[in-house]
């Protein structure tokens, strides 16, 4: 009797805490990177501006790997439309903006989409809450709604363009 029941109170409390919601942090990849990016720009393909709110929501789809990774979104006009932790940078210009190594990341990401639809682009950029840059490599994806033609980026710091290409051989990345 005491053996059911230790048997039934496990399964009770395993139970509970399958169904309770409780989730756990996926690790921020490169592949998750990958696979954001791709998820909210066919989001913007089907919504447009629409999709804004729900790229932006702070507990959405889009912020993962326990608030490390996040979407942003720019036009190919080189207007930031949404970027999550820099909103100062939201509706500015960026196509000027050059990162501490001189790359126009704006730019090349904008070429990169252009060119080939989708791909990574290396640059330096602050880390959340940093003002110091730190080397950086992003997933962007060309996006069209309408008229309007956006990019969706995600990406991860310390990480190199070697790495990239030894990961992904088969994807296109951006190189000056």
């Amino acid at each position: 009797m005491k053996k059911g029941f230790l048997i039934v109170s496990i399964v009770s409390v395993f139970l509970i805490i399958a169904l309770s919601g409780v989730t756990y942090a996926e690790d921020l990849t490169l592949d998750l990177c990958k696979s954001k990016a791709r998820a909210a720009a066919e989001l913007i393909r089907r919504e447009g501006l629409a999709a804004m709110p729900k790229i932006e929501d702070a507990n959405g789809e889009f912020r993962f790997a326990d608030g490390e990774g996040y979407i942003w979104v720019h036009n190919l006009d080189g207007i930031m439309i949404m970027h999550p932790h820099k909103t100062a940078l939201n509706g500015k210009g960026l196509l000027d903006m050059r990162d501490v190594n001189g790359v126009y990341l704006f730019v090349a990401m904008n070429e990169l989409v252009e060119e080939s639809g989708e791909g990574w682009v290396p640059y330096a950029w602050p880390k959340p809450g940093e003002e110091v840059s730190s080397p950086k490599v992003s997933y962007v994806v060309l996006a069209e709604h309408a008229d309007d033609e956006f990019v969706c980026g995600a990406g991860m710091y310390d990480v190199t363009a070697a790495e990239i290409k030894a990961r992904f051989p088969d994807d296109q990345m951006y190189e000056e």
